[in-house]
């Protein structure tokens, strides 16, 4: 027995005729009738196809009112979206999709399949807004990594050494704990923006990436202030688990660049009471000429030696 699409499909072609039928595809619009005789998703009475249209046209408010629809229908409108993302051609309706599919945020995730896919995009700012997306669907640190991201994070991985990337995948933090092998292999990398980054995704991943202290403290003596600086604040992401790290923070105080000073005593704080024999060190960065170290540095000292944070009575 045949599927009722096709059965109404083949009902609707009997009746028309051929040149019927291109008068039902020119009078339909939204392609309702395509979409039941090829299986198409449709949303809002409009098969994906139409959408598809209506994304890549040539009139910019046409283009941005589809994609406002479509992200507002939320998850019942990620069929088309995926169906469009997948279509060949179009790269401006398959670039959009993929955006769409980010800003859905959770409802979105039953698309990270397609996305991972358009990872291989022949157009690279169709693969650019899927890195995008795919960092938008990731969930906090504290939630259970949803069954449909599952392959996102290995998926990424093979995408390095590109920096968006490795953003994306910090985006992942305590689920991106299988990253930490190959982002520490990055962190000698020679363009400076792939070593910093490499160093900041490893911080927000947490204890996990304790192994590869040793190759990011290497980094507070690397020629580039925003490398020794991102450096010093992965290491306070880490936290308490790098406590042996102290020392070579401690070195990092008197950093010339005072970002790279600011992250040090910050991390240093982040250390809590493990950095107390250090903390005359961490004082007297209240004194530092920049404002911003002057303040980390105050914080710094309270996390280390809660008592500080009492108010004095009258």
């Amino acid at each position: 027995m045949r599927p009722p699409k096709l059965v109404l499909a083949a009902g609707v072609v009997s009746i028309l005729g051929a040149g019927g039928l291109a008068a039902a595809y020119f009078l339909d619009p939204g392609k309702r009738l395509e979409a039941v005789a090829r299986g198409y998703p449709t949303f809002q009475g409009r098969s994906a196809s139409a959408w598809a249209e209506d994304l890549n046209a040539r009139d910019d408010l046409d283009r941005s009112i589809a994609f406002d629809r479509l992200k507002g229908g939320k998850a019942d409108a990620v069929p088309v979206v995926a169906w469009v993302l997948r279509s060949p051609g179009r790269s401006e309706a398959r670039w959009q999709a993929a955006d769409i599919l980010g800003q859905l945020g959770a409802d979105g995730r039953t698309g990270a399949t397609d996305l991972i896919a358009a990872l291989d995009d022949a157009d690279p700012y169709v693969k650019a807004m899927a890195v995008k997306a795919l960092a938008r669907l990731a969930p906090s640190a504290t939630e259970p990594l949803p069954p449909e991201l599952a392959g996102v994070v290995p998926a990424l991985l093979g995408q390095l050494p590109e920096t968006e990337v490795i953003r994306a995948v910090s985006d992942y933090k305590r689920h991106a704990a299988g990253a930490v092998p190959k982002l520490t292999a990055v962190l000698a990398h020679p363009d400076p923006a792939v070593r910093w980054n490499a160093a900041r995704a490893l911080g927000k991943i947490g204890e996990s990436a304790k192994p590869t202290t040793a190759a990011i403290v290497a980094q507070l003596a690397d020629p580039v202030p925003l490398v020794r600086e991102h450096a010093a604040e992965a290491l306070g992401d880490i936290g308490p688990a790098v406590a042996d790290a102290i020392p070579d923070l401690v070195k990092a105080l008197a950093d010339p660049e005072w970002k790279v000073r600011k992250d040090a005593v910050r991390a240093l704080g982040q250390m809590g009471p493990a950095a107390k024999s250090v903390l005359p060190r961490v004082q007297a960065l209240k004194a530092d000429p920049e404002a911003e170290v002057r303040e980390k540095a105050t914080v710094a000292e309270r996390k280390i030696d809660p008592t500080l944070a009492v108010e004095p009575k009258r």
